[in-house]
């Protein structure tokens, strides 16, 4: 993912994995690694 591009959507679309990753954290905290 190129740094430049610093679109709304895509900040929205990272942040939606972001807070995915967070339901995971508990449980399995490799998940968090790579949705990151």
């Amino acid at each position: 993912m190129p740094r430049a591009t610093n679109k709304p959507a895509t900040r929205r679309r990272r942040k939606k994995i972001l807070n995915k990753a967070k339901g995971y954290w508990g449980r399995r905290s490799k998940v968090y690694k790579v949705a990151k």
